[in-house]
């Protein structure tokens, strides 16, 4: 059962410019970094005790910006989601099965590189809506069946795929939630099923000439216009979604 959502904490500070999320345990620097393409954000200097935030955080930031958009940084963020592809350390493995995404993913020589049966292995018993995680949340797994494309903001909340992008099904239901200050229902960016593995990165964006949330998975890394926020702290697992017990 998911909680009820409420509306979540912005408190910004402006002295060391962070952007607070006491509710969620999370702070972000308000300096924006960009543009890169997705290798280049991971090795990004984000500030003394930043990095590069995973899908899970970046979704509660969004979702918190768009619910305070009186607050300056708030309009940062906001802006920066219209006209780019704000970014996750995210990466997502299309299989012939279903889809993988995991949080911090390996990489070589600037590509992401995730190998099917070292994840299954990683992989624990704890599930919800059709995702299963791996025991610290930073991992999982979905098999196809899930709604692509267009669809409402309930479908975007129940959608066992966005659950796995984001982490949890309290971050669907707020990712949801960010959907509805938008006047277009949101979409979901995702590949067909696939016959060979396919690796792809995490990014949430709008657009004013389409009105709508747009939900990434089926972009490239190359892709060199691409944004990020700055998270303080040690990443453990999905961050501010760690699957229920």
């Amino acid at each position: 059962m998911v909680k009820t959502i409420q509306k979540p904490s912005f408190r910004e500070v402006v002295a060391v410019t962070t952007m607070n999320l006491d509710d969620v345990n999370l702070k972000f620097n308000s300096q924006r970094v960009g543009p890169m393409n997705f290798a280049g954000l991971r090795t990004a200097n984000y500030g003394p005790g930043f990095r590069m935030p995973t899908m899970p955080e970046l979704t509660n930031l969004v979702y918190a910006s768009l619910e305070h958009q009186n607050k300056e940084t708030a309009k940062n963020v906001v802006e920066t989601l219209r006209n780019h592809w704000l970014t996750g350390d995210t990466g997502i493995l299309y299989t012939k099965d279903g889809m993988f995404v995991q949080d911090n993913p390996g990489m070589t020589n600037g590509r992401v590189v995730m190998n099917q049966k070292t994840l299954e292995r990683k992989l624990g018993k704890h599930e919800e809506r059709g995702v299963t995680f791996s025991n610290d949340g930073s991992l999982r797994f979905t098999p196809y069946g899930f709604k692509r494309e267009s669809q409402t903001a309930s479908e975007l909340a129940k959608n066992s795929g966005v659950i796995a992008l984001v982490g949890s099904e309290e971050n669907a239901e707020k990712l949801a939630k960010s959907s509805q200050h938008y006047r277009v229902n949101p979409y979901f960016w995702v590949l067909s099923k696939v016959e060979n593995p396919e690796t792809r990165v995490a990014a949430l964006s709008s657009d004013d000439f389409d009105g709508r949330l747009d939900v990434g998975a089926g972009l490239s890394g190359d892709y060199g216009s691409r944004y990020s926020f700055g998270v303080f702290g040690v990443s453990e697992g999905a961050a501010g979604a760690a699957p229920k017990k």
